[in-house]
């Protein structure tokens, strides 16, 4: 018995506890240090909790405020991360935004200084350059994609790219929130846009225009990525375009017949409406009316004409498109010309009857 209880004694964790303790005996100092005493713990915690919840939450601050901050090496990491090269002193320009070259006149003229800094040390003539950029390589890019939908889809969808909670989101993923030189921080969403829009305007003049069209269709065109383009363009006579559309591709009018129903004397009714053309289904959608049933039967046939159905092939990246030889100023048919053509030689037909 005495011999396993020495080897365990003899132990050097068993030593060292055995010391702490005896030691703290003697030393109140040491164990005023920690709390021992259940009771006392959550009475502890409770005014640590009081005094954070009073105090408030820990003011957002910038990198730059903990130290070891190089912007010259941020911003040439910026470009690395992205896999573009950039001119320093223009992408330098793109992040320096209105608000911050207030401040700076402000300070200097508190101090005393009278030099003037140029109104073109800010990014407000680059995020005009890129907004044009990323307008038009959107745009063709889509055109390309959809070649059978209407301009009005191509801008509607080209518009929620370019809202400012998606420029802004996009922006801030890839990184120049941080690097955004301006009054206060976080910067505002508008200052993350302008930022978005001069790094493209930036890439452009670093390198080309077309690698600035592949930079915005690898970072916008995702946003897509399982959402229904079509309900971004809002129609409010689908009929009538349809009507125009099968017109126009010389085929007959579009009719609309019930397929099947159910519930129909009670609250959840359903009526389930097809469209065809020449004895062909083009076309078919529920709805809880007959009214609503045909309207979104409508809309379905005209996805299927312009091929921007939920069954069509997924967006290509910007190295499967030729965005050298894309024609950026070739627009797609218009849907308002053509219910007006058609509108107008309907109208002429019905005279010509009478």
């Amino acid at each position: 018995m005495a011999a396993p209880l020495l080897r365990h004694l003899s132990r050097t964790n068993v030593i060292a506890r055995r010391t702490v303790l005896a030691f703290s005996k003697h030393n109140n100092d040491m164990q005023c240090r920690y709390l021992r005493n259940s009771k006392s713990l959550p009475p502890y915690l409770k005014e640590q909790v009081e005094r954070r919840t009073k105090v408030g939450p820990e003011p957002k601050r910038h990198p730059s405020a903990f130290g070891c901050w190089n912007y010259d090496a941020e911003l040439f990491a910026f470009g690395k991360r992205l896999g573009e090269d950039f001119d320093v002193d223009i992408l330098r320009e793109a992040f320096i935004s209105r608000s911050y070259i207030e401040m700076e006149i402000e300070e200097r003229k508190k101090v005393g200084v009278k030099t003037q800094i140029p109104d073109t040390s800010c990014n407000e003539e680059l995020s005009i350059e890129g907004k044009q950029l990323i307008q038009k390589y959107l745009k063709a890019y889509l055109r390309f994609n959809f070649p059978y939908m209407f301009e009005e889809g191509i801008c509607a969808i080209c518009e929620y790219l370019m809202t400012t909670e998606i420029l802004a989101s996009v922006g801030k993923l890839i990184g120049v929130r941080d690097l955004i030189q301006s009054k206060h921080y976080p910067p505002t969403d508008e200052e993350m846009v302008d930022t978005f829009m001069a790094v493209v305007a930036a890439v452009a003049k670093s390198q080309t225009e077309e690698r600035a069209g592949a930079f915005v269709v690898d970072f916008l065109v995702p946003r897509l990525v399982g959402k229904d383009i079509n309900e971004m363009w809002k129609l409010d006579n689908p009929m009538g375009l349809l009507s125009a559309v099968l017109q126009s591709r010389g085929m007959a009018s579009p009719e609309s017949r019930l397929l099947w129903q159910t519930g129909c004397s009670s609250i959840m009714s359903l009526y389930h409406v097809g469209i065809y053309s020449d004895k062909e289904l083009i076309g078919r959608s529920p709805g809880e009316t007959l009214t609503i049933a045909e309207k979104q039967a409508a809309k379905e046939a005209l996805k299927n004409l312009m091929k921007s159905d939920d069954s069509r092939p997924p967006f290509l990246s910007s190295s499967k498109v030729p965005l050298k030889s894309l024609d950026l100023e070739k627009k797609n048919p218009s849907a308002d010309l053509l219910l007006k053509l058609y509108s107008q030689s309907d109208t002429s037909a019905q005279r010509a009857t009478k």
